[in-house]
């Protein structure tokens, strides 16, 4: 389903009467650190940055004003259609004007993309039926949701009558089938095989350069990561959140950035094969701090001191066990995900019917198979 990643082809060159030649400064990787800012690090020949990241900036926008509408049911139910707009970005479902104008730009035509086509469109139809359950449960949305009977948890939560979060299976799955997958794609070895000769035309990067930023931009779009504002709130969302919070864990998140940096570094000094490394280190990194999340969940839902904060752990677990099916590797096949997943939701009652040994058993599965430790818990 995905390429190896052990030959990645030399990059293409594309010819373009209207495109200049590529004239960026090279950088020295000994000046990268941490704190370096990834826009004025690179620069065109008119000072310019090079680094766009302004069409994923966009989609996690519109993933933010998906999950606001998911959760602001009350006494008037939910649409699933206007979900399903949002997704596709159709009929001119959102509030940001910015988004209102962003013509060609959809979470879902870049949600599944590493799948074979038509094996993507049954992962978007998985997530549009997520849509469907969120309105059809909203209709339930000032009842007090037990075993058997939909509604919200501590009025918090909006489940149906097994205990299962779909807005969360939205949020988190497309962590994985939007952001996470759209990285792989861009760090894939076709995209890597763009032209690195040439500015494209109206523009003040290569293509290669572009991709590049893509992949970063489903991590942050900030200056650097992570990052807090001057009130020491962490600014990074969905894929970002996440690989931020396993901090001290395994490694740190700057890790990752430091490999983003370096690797864009790479192209601009056309060196390929410190490149591929630092792709390496992206895919091991993230995939194992989402790993370390989904076990996370796990445990916070065993610890939890209530129903509420029980059944909302177990919604985002089961939510990262689908996203892990994205990882490039990947380790959990989609086979696999859902078999994982049916271990939490399908008995006869759903979560209301797991025991703590049903839940360990998922979570150990999970730490065995990336290699991570079962007894992790991380909080935002």
């Amino acid at each position: 389903m995905r390429k190896s990643l052990l030959l990645i082809a030399a990059a293409a060159t594309l010819f373009g009467s209207c495109r200049k030649e590529d004239t960026h400064m090279k950088v020295p990787y000994g000046s990268l650190t941490t704190t370096t800012n990834y826009f004025t690090t690179f620069k065109g020949a008119d000072g310019n940055t090079t680094a766009d990241l302004a069409d994923m900036g966009k989609r996690v926008n519109m993933l933010k004003e998906l999950d606001e509408y998911m959760i602001s049911f009350g006494a008037v139910p939910l649409s699933g259609a206007k979900m399903k707009d949002m997704f596709n970005n159709t009929n001119n479902p959102f509030k940001d004007t910015s988004l209102k104008n962003a013509t060609g730009i959809s979470m879902a035509s870049v949600t599944a993309m590493s799948f074979a086509a038509a094996d993507g469109e049954a992962e978007r139809a998985i997530i549009s039926a997520w849509f469907d359950s969120v309105a059809a449960i909203s209709v339930h949305g000032q009842t007090l949701a037990s075993q058997g009977v939909p509604g919200a948890l501590d009025y918090a939560y909006l489940v149906n009558g097994k205990a299962f979060e779909y807005g969360q299976f939205a949020e988190v799955g497309l962590t994985g089938a939007l952001l996470l997958d759209h990285m792989n794609v861009m760090l894939s070895p076709e995209k890597m095989a763009a032209d690195n000769t040439t500015v494209v035309a109206g523009k003040n990067y290569t293509q290669l350069e572009h991709n590049w930023d893509e992949a970063y931009g489903c991590l942050t779009t900030n200056e650097y990561f992570p990052k807090k504002d001057n009130k020491g709130s962490w600014q990074e969302n969905y894929l970002g959140d996440l690989v931020r919070q396993v901090n001290g864990l395994f490694g740190e998140p700057t890790d990752v950035y430091m490999a983003f940096l370096k690797g864009r570094a790479a192209i601009v000094n056309k060196d390929i094969a410190t490149r591929d490394q630092q792709i390496e280190i992206i895919h091991n990194k993230i995939e194992r701090a989402l790993a370390t999340v989904a076990v996370s969940f796990l445990n916070r839902a065993m610890a939890a001191s209530n129903e509420a904060s029980r059944y909302h752990a177990l919604s985002q677990g089961a939510g990262m066990i689908y996203a892990l099916r994205y990882a490039y590797s990947p380790k959990l096949s989609k086979a696999r995900s859902e078999e994982l997943m049916g271990m939490l939701m399908n008995k006869a009652n759903g979560f209301w019917s797991l025991t703590t040994t049903d839940i360990t058993n998922v979570r150990d599965q999970i730490a065995t198979t990336y290699n991570v430790d079962r007894d992790a818990v991380v909080y935002n």
